[in-house]
């Protein structure tokens, strides 16, 4: 079979039994769910408009202050003045199957890691940036009792879901401390990865900090955590298909605009709005949300200085590893972003 780009690349990377697995998984992995700074004007835009929009997740709700104000029928209402008849939500395991939903256009508005969106748009999606709306993604090392440091995992296998943000964590840590070749990474997804560590069959496993829960919490000991390396944590994009500007160019500004008041909304809801996200995650408090996903990682602007530079440096980094060819983050910004 011919795969989309991003999963043929990673074909080339990864053990062939992974890749066919995530292959395998890409119909599973999508599950269909049901202020001053957002004092902006939504444009007019033709009728009828439908988002299909992808988010990473696969609890079947749609993540983030977005999916919060989606869930309470909010982000439908103020995007219907733009057009927007419809939205309709799927969640998928990672980032490259969302941009293969996005190639063959099932989805097209897409919410993902910086890595996957990066690697996609530099092998030739067409893709277009129109916001970060998240910084500063967290990682966390988690690994098998008896293992406390990075030098201990020499000789021994790492799970990491491909072309993550995560993966991007990793082999940048790894070429920090000089063990670039020396720790064996393999692709797993985290609903596989995390139950391989409790069984013994790898030794640890690369994960957000709310996803790490069910490992920490039967002692399972943080080797490393990704803000003692600020600059290699990750950030969240927002990507829009050429087609859909096509259909509706103000959609940018409409959806950015929304964007605005989601954030707004839940800052005024914040304890609705933790307990939603915790819901979002498995295992995961409403109490460890606002410790690891705080409503302060959202920005109110599409971009930041500080999240462009760490997009930049993510993008170098790919780049020097071969994994992504050199492009303009700003020529990749879509039109009234």
């Amino acid at each position: 079979m011919n795969l989309p780009v991003p999963l043929a690349r990673a074909a080339k990377r990864w053990p062939v039994l992974t890749i066919a697995a995530l292959v395998a998984s890409l119909a599973a992995a999508a599950s269909v769910g049901s202020g001053a700074a957002a004092a902006r004007a939504l444009p007019k835009a033709p009728k009828n408009i439908t988002l299909d929009v992808g988010y990473i997740g696969t609890n079947g709700l749609f993540t983030g202050p977005e999916g919060f104000a989606y869930s309470r029928g909010l982000l439908q209402k103020w995007l219907k003045p733009a057009g927007v008849t419809s939205i309709q939500t799927a969640g998928f395991a990672n980032g490259p199957l969302q941009t293969a939903a996005l190639i063959g256009g099932s989805v097209n508005l897409g919410l993902l890691g910086d890595t996957p969106g990066l690697i996609a748009y530099s092998q030739g999606t067409s893709d277009r940036l129109i916001n970060q709306y998240g910084v500063d993604n967290e990682a966390w090392i988690v690994a098998r009792p008896g293992i406390t440091s990075l030098s201990q995992l020499v000789g021994k296998t790492v799970a990491v879901q491909p072309e993550s943000y995560m993966d991007r964590y990793l082999q940048g840590l790894l070429a920090q401390q000089g063990l670039t070749g020396k720790v064996d990474r393999v692709a797993m997804l985290l609903t596989a990865a995390i139950p391989a560590v409790e069984a013994g069959s790898i030794d640890a496993v690369v994960v957000p900090p709310t996803e790490a829960l069910p490992l920490t919490s039967q002692g399972y000991p943080i080797v490393v955590k990704s803000v003692t390396t600020p600059k290699l944590q990750g950030t969240g994009l927002t990507v829009v298909s050429t087609s859909l500007l096509s259909a509706d160019p103000g959609i940018v500004k409409a959806w950015n605009a929304a964007r605005d008041k989601a954030i707004a909304y839940a800052k005024a809801h914040a304890s609705a709005y933790y307990a939603y996200a915790a819901t979002t995650q498995t295992g995961a408090t409403a109490a460890q949300e606002k410790e690891f996903s705080p409503l302060s990682d959202y920005p109110t602007k599409p971009f930041t200085k500080s999240g462009l530079a760490q997009l930049q440096g993510t993008l170098n980094f790919l780049v020097s590893q071969g994994d992504a060819t050199a492009f303009s983050i700003k020529a990749w910004e879509a039109k009234g972003s």
